[in-house]
């Protein structure tokens, strides 16, 4: 059932969600009881993550909550709002964090941070890593092809490699009596605040980018819809999305049929549907077609015996 299908994604990115807000909140907590620029810088990029998985995760509950044709490159009011929102708070730590770091490296770091702030950059990089695989492996059983999708941004890795290295080389001045190297900590949050820098100017881009574009109009979207209905079997659409793929367009919609046909027989007013859309709109590469009963419901229901109801579905 597509229904089910939308839950399961909410569920998938809602964990990606939590999990990102986790971790920001750790690492943050972390990196102000040890003093480690390093991973209070890891931590605002981890809210830059964050941030990311909140505006998606938002245009997919209103997507998937507002069953009518719309393009997939409409941003809506509440996620325009809510990803600036946040970029401007990106953008705002980074710079503090940034210049945070420089004052410091500046005035000369005197002490090291703590071993818990090597523990706690190694187990997000786990956590990190974990909830990567676990969103990729449930958009695969759903059918969602990632590669497609997106490509999975890793700048992450490299935010908390570099933490990484900065904590433990200071570490290490510590350990070998060389406060020279104490200085590495704080250099490690420079470069990683220009990576949150550069993670909340790509948010804002994107949503400007989306608002700019537009593959296609309210005008082509009821084109398509009307050629839908026009096609033999389809009773009714519940659900038209397009998304821009390049120079191209794939549509996904809901078709509601006759419940009282074959499974293949369902699937052939699919593929009807599918030649349909790619030989009459030549910008249209792919169609994803989810077919489900026509249920008339109360009170009509009621009005009809089954073999009228069943002709009037035909």
């Amino acid at each position: 059932m597509t229904v089910f299908h939308s839950h399961a994604a909410e569920h998938g990115a809602r964990v990606s969600v939590l999990g990102l807000l986790g971790l920001t909140l750790v690492k943050g907590a972390a990196g102000w009881l040890t003093g480690s620029k390093a991973l209070i810088a890891d931590a605002c990029h981890s809210a830059a993550d964050f941030a990311g998985a909140t505006t998606s995760y938002m245009a997919m509950r209103r997507v998937g909550h507002s069953p009518r044709a719309r393009s997939a490159d409409e941003r809506l009011p509440s996620e325009a709002v809510a990803g600036i929102f946040l970029s401007a708070l990106l953008l705002v730590a980074g710079i503090e964090i940034g210049l945070s770091s420089l004052r410091k490296m500046i005035g000369g770091a005197e002490e090291s941070p703590g071993w818990g702030a090597v523990a706690v950059i190694i187990a997000g990089m786990a956590v990190r890593e974990g909830l990567v695989r676990y969103r990729r492996r449930h958009e695969s059983k759903l059918g969602i092809r990632t590669d497609t999708l997106r490509m999975e941004n890793r700048s992450d890795i490299f935010a908390s490699l570099t933490a990484l290295v900065g904590t433990v080389g200071a570490m290490t001045g510590d350990l070998l009596d060389m406060p020279v190297l104490y200085v590495l900590d704080p250099a490690a949050g420079v470069v990683i605040a220009v990576f949150v820098i550069r993670s909340g100017c790509q948010l804002v881009f994107s949503l400007v980018r989306a608002n700019d574009r537009r593959a296609l109009n309210e005008v082509d979207v009821q084109a398509i819809l009307e050629a839908v209905q026009r096609v033999d079997g389809v009773v009714a659409v519940d659900d038209l999305n397009a998304r821009e793929e390049g120079h191209y367009v794939v549509v996904d919609m809901v078709i509601r049929v006759n419940p009282r046909i074959t499974v293949f027989e369902g699937h052939d007013v699919a593929m009807r549907v599918k030649r349909q859309l790619k030989k009459r709109f030549l910008h249209v590469s792919d169609a994803n077609v989810h077919v489900q009963p026509y249920d008339p419901g109360y009170p009509y229901k009621s009005n009809h015996h089954e073999e009228e109801m069943t002709s009037l579905l035909q």
